[in-house]
């Protein structure tokens, strides 16, 4: 190789794949060469960090954990009666047991919120239940990231 040049060559790839590729090009702004190498540092990097292939299942367990409780909660907050404060209850707990994140302080808002009566007052309680809720799904991702910085 010439210095300075650059040898190119030609590689032979299914349809599929060279569609994605200029995709990805386009979207990206970058050149072809440009994706492919970024594509192979990514995976030279995940194979090489055995950490990262581990903390992709944790995410997915909070994820879905998160998406538990967002719904109990959407559910409560629209109706709040018994059945669906259990929900966010059992929601809570999961967490608790699961993750190791106490989430008493959304429990003891939505319990107040489910006692009052008067709609004016609701509306007004309604905003230090979201902020609660927010409060616990920021609880569980610091302390999954905390957990997962801590192994490595």
């Amino acid at each position: 190789m010439v210095k300075g040049r650059r040898e190119w060559t030609t590689i032979r790839v299914p349809r599929e794949l060279k569609d994605r590729i200029d995709f990805l090009r386009r979207k990206l702004g970058k050149v072809t060469w440009e994706v492919i190498l970024d594509s192979i540092t990514l995976y030279e990097s995940f194979i090489k960090r055995p950490s990262v292939r581990q903390t992709l299942p944790t995410i997915d367990k909070v994820s879905w954990y998160i998406t538990k409780l967002a719904t109990s909660f959407g559910a409560f907050k629209e109706v709040p009666n018994e059945e669906n404060y259990q929900y966010v209850v059992k929601r809570v707990e999961e967490i608790k047991n699961r993750l190791g994140v106490d989430a008493d302080l959304l429990l003891r808002v939505c319990e107040y919120y489910k006692s009052i009566k008067d709609e004016d007052l609701r509306r007004k309680v309604r905003v230090d239940l979201n902020t609660a809720f927010k409060q616990t799904v920021k609880d569980i991702i610091t302390t999954t990231l905390f957990e997962l910085m801590s192994k490595e």
